[in-house]
């Protein structure tokens, strides 16, 4: 049996074609240290505060401590809430243009420190057209 008569039968590829080849190369897709930062370490970081949140369960129930256990946990998912919030906040179009940024309980930074926004900047750009005359408004911010 020829490699031709594997090509022609129907069902999935088993090998991609050249024109798939080059497609490939010619768009490589995004980077590994973008794909590490913005989506991988997002499934690690949240294991590692159920890790945590354990820990804090087991120690407190050990000692039969239950006002301390429920005060730990509410503190430990508040600091967690803000680590998450601080690496991969990413504000919506219509939040971003219809108010300011201000640091706040809830939200500590304008863009997570690890999304494309942060590390991306120029891509990331509202470019605001200037009027004919006055002052550039870029040049106070």
């Amino acid at each position: 049996m020829a490699t031709d008569d594997l090509d022609e039968r129907p069902g999935p590829r088993l090998r991609p074609t050249p024109a798939d080849r080059s497609a490939a190369v010619a768009d490589p897709g995004v980077p590994w240290k973008d794909w590490f930062y913005f989506s991988f370490l997002k499934v690690w970081v949240g294991l590692g505060f159920l890790i945590v949140d354990a820990m804090v369960v087991g120690f407190f129930a050990e000692q039969r401590q239950f006002v301390g256990l429920v005060l730990a946990l509410g503190v430990a998912f508040y600091l967690e809430f803000l680590a998450y919030r601080f690496l991969w906040t990413r504000p919506g179009p219509e939040e971003e243009r219809s108010t300011p940024y201000r640091p706040s309980w809830y939200r500590p930074v304008r863009f997570g420190r690890w999304t494309p926004e942060a590390w991306h900047p120029d891509a990331f750009a509202r470019h605001v057209p200037t009027g004919s005359g006055g002052p550039d408004p870029h040049e106070f911010l």
